[in-house]
């Protein structure tokens, strides 16, 4: 049994950040594909390693991808295929808790998986310590971005850094329950599969317990066994008496090795920016897309930053071919829109962009005209005025349009100079142009070119004060007058494990485990909690930010309604 754990805490009035449904699917494609091939297959004449599968199920059919609706309203139990598989609360309350502890009871799993964000690891403790409560003997895994920003293999020396605020150090000192038995770090797909292989090599018939000593010997034996291991990361089992660390350092795969995605899931997300297909406010159902993992920029806030993550890009810029086919693969089953959660799309690459636009093209040309599709990306101001490439970021928006591109989003962050000089995201600083009239001026072009642009914009950087807030939430206000902006989100500095504000404002004890239930104004915020907002601003300042910026940005500023509508479905 997978779960993703959510971030909201209520259904009403509070940004819902639901988490991060894609990693949780990217990180079950090869465990998920072994077992519906060994279903097919039945038992080979001779004993092997995939005798015994963890049971996900068989795909879905292309009818029951279409039919797909959201949330997902069948019991696991009753659900045959592998995305009947996966608990999607979105909000954590008592009844998605009452909904949980049901599905623990009728499929007693022998094992739960729990991706999080670090908003969501308060929850994903407790999930893990009902999991133990009405599962007895279930190996509970913890993996998703928290992991990864709190447990960091250093190469060098062999050794691995764990934040005060991982699993493993809040399960070890006492400050949440022992309810966790393995932490999944790095590229969660082939470590995943590799740990459940060995959870299948000693688990035993029944109900009984798997004993996490077992599973780390079977851990070690499979990985000098494997030949052709792959994936990098750690996996940390957590035993009564010390935190084992067993780390992998097989061959890393492409976006073109692994599994899409949906190969084993329905396309449920709705953004409301894509109307194409579907012009009520939930929008056109999305599927999300991703040509790397890390962005290539080091802006000093961002855990999604290469200096954070460490991982390289998953498509390489020659396999835009390979990408266009997922999209088209995608749309074959029942995307009416789809969204590039890059950082920045094909790390900026305007030649990729290009080869892209180029390939979708091709692989879309037989659509019937009745199958409207657009699709969304995030571009940089930096990368949209590369004054060397001028010529080819004209063409390139201009192909991007052509090929279905209805919407770009842009990070902003803020309109002050004395704010931006910090941030590291304005590259061009030795130009002398100013940050505001280099917003505009990308901005304008790409709405020349016949795209819509939404932006998100931070607050609590340093630098910041009232000032400063006034200043940005009055420019942002000029940028919608002029109708530069289809979409405004405000959102406040929350600090991650790994960045660079986080280290300089010296907050390396983030409180991302005691259980607390948020309140106003942080709910009106996206992954915001007292504990872990910037230091720079007093809650005074956070209500400031919600009341000024709603006001002067009207209906253009996504509203906590759209938020959890968007989220939910």
């Amino acid at each position: 049994m997978a779960a993703l754990v959510p971030v909201a805490t209520s259904r009403g009035g509070e940004i819902a950040y639901p988490g991060d449904p894609m990693c949780l699917y990217a990180a079950l494609t090869l465990t998920i594909r072994r077992s519906v091939t060994r279903l097919h297959a039945g038992l080979p004449d001779a004993p092997g390693l995939d005798d015994v599968c963890p049971d996900w199920g068989d795909y879905p059919t292309a009818e029951y991808r279409r039919a797909a609706g959201a949330p997902r309203t069948t019991a696991i139990a009753d659900n045959p295929t592998t995305d009947g598989h996966v608990f999607d609360p979105r909000i954590w309350d008592d009844l998605a808790r009452d909904r949980y502890v049901a599905e623990l009871r009728a499929l007693r799993p022998k094992v739960v998986l729990l991706s999080a964000v670090s908003a969501a690891h308060r929850y994903a403790l407790e999930m893990a310590e009902l999991a133990k409560t009405h599962a007895p003997g279930c190996v509970v895994v913890i993996g998703g971005r928290h992991a990864d920003e709190t447990v960091r293999y250093q190469q060098a020396t062999g050794t691995v850094d764990l934040s005060w605020c991982s699993t493993v150090e809040v399960v070890h000192d006492g400050r949440g329950p022992r309810a966790v038995d393995f932490v999944v770090a790095g590229d969660g797909a082939p470590l995943l599969d590799l740990l459940l292989q060995a959870v299948s090599l000693v688990a035993e018939p029944g109900f009984g317990p798997t004993p996490v000593e077992d599973v780390l010997d079977a851990l070690t034996l499979l990985g000098r066994a494997h030949e052709d291991l792959t994936g990098s990361g750690s996996v940390v089992g957590l035993t009564p008496d010390e935190a084992v660390v067993v780390p992998v350092r097989g061959k890393r795969l492409t976006s073109t090795e692994l599994p899409s995605p949906y190969e084993a899931f329905s396309i449920r997300s709705r953004f409301g920016v894509f109307t194409l297909a579907n012009s009520s406010a939930l929008g056109s159902r999305t599927a999300h897309m991703m040509t790397l993992d890390a962005c290539p920029f080091k802006c000093t806030f961002c855990s999604e930053s290469i200096q954070v993550s460490n991982r390289p890009t998953r498509f390489a810029v020659s396999e835009t071919e390979h990408a266009a086919r997922r999209i088209r693969q995608l749309i074959d089953w029942g995307a009416e829109a789809s969204f590039f959660d890059d950082p920045v799309f094909w790390g900026g690459n305007w030649k990729a962009i290009t080869d892209f636009c180029h390939d979708l093209m091709r692989q879309c040309e037989d659509l019937p005209g009745d199958v409207p599709f657009e699709w969304g990306a995030q571009l940089t101001v930096d990368v949209v005025l590369n004054r060397a490439k001028t010529d080819e970021v004209h063409a390139a928006l201009e192909l991007m349009r052509r090929s279905g591109c209805t919407y770009v989003y842009i990070g902003i962050e803020s309109m002050a100079q004395q704010v931006m000089r910090h941030v590291g995201k304005n590259l061009l600083r030795r130009n002398p142009e100013a940050w505001v009239s280099k917003v505009r001026e990308a901005l304008t072009m790409i709405r020349d070119h016949g795209i819509r642009v939404g932006s998100s914009v931070l607050f609590g950087l340093d630098g910041e004060d009232r000032d400063t807030m006034e200043e940005t939430i009055e420019e942002i206000g000029l940028l919608i007058d002029d109708e530069l902006l289809v979409m405004a989100s405000p959102n406040i500095l929350t600090y991650h494990p790994g960045t660079a504000i986080t280290a300089a404002h010296g907050q390396d004890r983030l409180d991302y485990h005691s259980r607390k239930d948020n309140r106003p104004p942080f709910t009106y915020f996206e992954e915001a909690y007292p504990e872990v907002v910037s230091k720079l601003l007093t809650e005074d300042d956070i209500w400031f930010i919600h009341e000024t910026a709603a006001k002067r940005w009207g209906s253009v500023r996504n509203s906590a309604a759209e938020s959890v509508a968007e989220a939910s479905a």
